[in-house]
């Protein structure tokens, strides 16, 4: 299995740095996570 959980906190961040708006980052990892 390919280790998503652990990837998905770094990209996160990392989106985060890149794109001005954050929470639309934030709700996309929480949907898919959940």
């Amino acid at each position: 299995r390919f280790h998503l959980e652990q990837m998905l906190p770094r990209l996160a961040t990392a989106l985060m740095r890149c794109m001005p708006c954050p929470e639309r980052v934030l709700r996309m990892a929480s949907n898919f996570h959940g």
